[in-house]
């Protein structure tokens, strides 16, 4: 997979919140997208906290492991 900037591309939403991988101004985490516009519960790997995250890019979860 690939980083998607969000200024190409947006998530395609399948319910009310879809989870995804962001790369952020501060870091690489992940977020919940609500389908408009809007990148929410921004979570950066590593614990830190940061008031504000600016989302530039994202990719879709990979699926899971098959057994």
């Amino acid at each position: 997979m690939k980083w998607i900037s969000v200024d190409e591309k947006l998530p395609q939403t399948t319910g009310q919140f879809d989870l995804v991988l962001v790369a952020t101004d501060k870091g690489v985490g992940f977020a919940t997208y609500d389908g408009l516009r809007e990148f929410s519960r921004v979570t950066v790997t590593g614990n830190k906290q940061y008031s504000s995250l600016k989302v530039t890019h994202w990719m879709p979860l990979p699926d899971a492991p098959a057994e």
